[in-house]
């Protein structure tokens, strides 16, 4: 979670049970933070224990009731749904028609903004009416997709037939989630033909005010205060494998679905790449009293280092891994206003250039461009350097040529993000830079990033390496080191040594469930086999 926090402190290995505020003591960030996740991670266990597969009554898989017929999307059904102990939800709130058009196909509705989301051309919505008096009614419902909105008049144009409506009673519209319509994922891989098993897959991203301005309180001039986590769920699909010893059957006994820990398997690297952090051992001196300056953490603040995976090789083996690094856990964010190429020279203009010189854009800066495309895709592009900046206009003028549509688009948040890594004498633990302007994974190496502090990736020519995979290294000016944890052995010699333990990234952590067997067939409905799952209300 790239927000400016002091550090991390919640250890589930601990068990602590709750954060206990004493009176007369100093307030930090970390502690009531640890309390937050000391509960989530409590009420998360109990919920994954709950629904180890996933359970809830939403997310339930059809084909589309659509004319023409539809063979590479699905409906997404609404409601809750559990995954890795994470409540996933979709709000579908059925809204009241107050008028119909039969000539038109148009449909008046009684308000414009449902669940938060305004009606917009393209997307699918059901209606849904009562045909009888009878108890229970009987209905009628058809499927269309919304071709014109008119929104002073609060009215839809749909592409159907809507004349079996007209004698309906207490007709409601209400908006369909589909597979190639879901809100977290900017482009859905297209489904190919046979069958794919159908899977949730659930992570945390955060938010700051740049994301959603609603965080801000207007009563005070709307300064940045908290940020908020946000879970993020996304529908994807892998090629449907033959039934195995360890996979459950479904309800109905007519379908195979992978579990959880399967698709855990498959969609995690088995050797996922560590790293080591530490503060760069001084030179022997025959003086005991003597330390070399070069021997502990020599920066004038307390820093949280994030170091990232900036283009990792989980996809393609071959592909060179690169990370970037930040002294505030990559939180240094300046919200884009415009952005253009001049002559092939990206110039960007900002909402601000930052609050001091320590949170400040300088010259010679790396800087990625991001939105929320960029992050929900978990895509990156190559770091640009800052050639020049005008604080006049907030205009800033970068190295490199622009490539992509990244950062344009304001409805997507987009922003500048600032990265401290700098190029350095490979034989003395210098980065190289690549290509992208990120920093090279080297293995085994120790790598410098500054004023003492160090980082190692063993085995890592071996390992997998994700992008956005990250680790947080808390730096200590009181005690002139890092906080990571430590391990004792003995080396050949027999004596006995103390090193810094190879972590696992902190994140990010993703968790999976699987939702249904999916069969696409040329010109055909797609088929669909629910998997099994628990619903908390039966």
């Amino acid at each position: 979670m790239k927000a400016d926090v002091t550090r991390s402190s919640f250890d589930p290995l601990k068990h602590f049970s709750s954060v206990v505020m004493q009176q007369g003591r100093v307030q930090l960030d970390a502690d009531w933070n640890e309390q937050a996740a000391i509960l989530l991670h409590q009420i998360r266990a109990l919920a994954a224990w709950a629904f180890p597969s996933g359970g809830g009554s939403g997310f339930a898989i059809a084909p589309l009731d659509y004319k023409p017929l539809v063979s590479d999307d699905f409906a997404l059904g609404p409601g809750s749904f559990w995954v890795g102990g994470i409540l996933c939800e979709i709000e579908s709130t059925p809204v009241a028609v107050t008028s119909i058009n039969v000539a038109q196909k148009q449909l008046v509705v009684a308000a414009w903004t449902v669940d938060g989301i305004e009606f917009t051309k393209g997307q699918y919505v059901s209606v849904t009416g009562n045909t009888s008096s009878a108890t229970p009614p009987a209905t009628t419902t058809i499927t269309a997709a919304i071709t014109a909105i008119d929104y002073p008049n609060t009215t839809i144009t749909l592409d159907t037939d809507v004349t079996k409506l007209k004698s309906a009673k207490n007709l409601r519209l209400q908006r369909l989630v589909t597979y190639k319509s879901q809100p977290n994922v900017p482009a859905p891989p297209a489904l190919g033909t046979g069958s794919s098993q159908v899977y949730l897959d659930v992570w945390e991203r955060l938010i700051t005010y740049v994301v959603d301005d609603s965080i801000r309180e207007v009563a005070l001039n709307g300064p940045d205060t908290a940020a908020r986590t946000q879970v993020v769920w996304q529908v994807g699909a892998v090629s449907y494998q033959p039934p195995a010893a360890e996979q459950q059957l479904n309800v109905d006994q007519t379908v195979v679905c992978m579990t959880s820990q399967s698709l855990q398997t498959q969609l995690t690297p088995t050797n996922v790449g560590r790293m080591r952090a530490r503060t760069q051992p001084g030179e022997v001196s025959t003086d005991p009293c003597t330390i070399s300056p070069d021997s502990s953490y020599r920066g004038p603040e307390n820093q949280l280092y994030r170091v990232e995976v900036h283009d990792g090789n989980s996809v393609d083996s071959t592909q060179q891994v690169t990370f970037k690094w930040s002294r505030e856990n990559g939180a240094v964010v300046y919200p884009i206003v415009s952005i253009a190429s001049v002559n092939g020279v990206p110039k960007i203009t900002l909402a601000n250039l930052g609050r001091d010189d320590r949170f400040g854009l300088h010259t010679g800066d790396w800087v990625e461009i991001q939105d929320d495309d960029t992050v929900l895709s978990n895509t990156v592009g190559p770091l640009f350097q800052v050639q020049s900046i005008d604080s006049g206009s907030m205009t800033v003028t970068l190295s490199g040529k622009l490539s992509g549509s990244a950062g344009s688009d304001p409805a997507l948040h987009p922003l500048v993000r600032r990265w401290d890594q700098v190029a350095g004498d490979p034989a003395a633990g210098g980065l190289s830079l690549a290509a992208d302007n990120a920093a090279i994974l080297v293995a085994d190496a120790w790598l410098n990033l500054e004023d003492g502090v160090q980082v190692q990736f063993p085995g890592a020519s071996s390992a997998t390496f994700r992008t956005g995979d990250y680790w947080l290294i808390p730096a200590r000016v009181a005690t002139g080191d890092v906080v990571w944890p430590q391990e004792s052995g003995v080396d050949a010699q027999g004596n006995a040594v103390t090193n810094p333990v190879a972590q696992l990234p902190d994140g990010i952590v993703h968790f999976y469930a699987p939702l249904a067997v999916v069969t696409v067939a040329t010109n055909k409905a797609p088929t669909v086999a629910a998997c099994q799952r628990v619903d908390p209300g039966g």
